[in-house]
């Protein structure tokens, strides 16, 4: 069974593209962990989120 390819939460949809040296994916990036940490940085990356979201079908 393959294992699902990790995405990165702060460009929802895209894959982790291990943009630092030492991550092995979002777990352990030390840039996801800066914006999640703070609740300023998490609070405006979810404001954007909604912003930019796609329109859902039915809606």
């Amino acid at each position: 069974m393959r294992r699902p390819d990790a995405r990165c939460p702060l460009r929802p949809g895209q894959p982790c593209t291990l943009c630092h040296p030492n991550a092995s994916g979002p777990q352990d990036c030390p840039v996801v962990y800066l914006v999640m940490s703070d609740p300023e940085l998490r609070a405006e990356m979810h404001a954007f989120q909604l912003r930019t979201a796609q329109p859902r079908a039915g809606r």
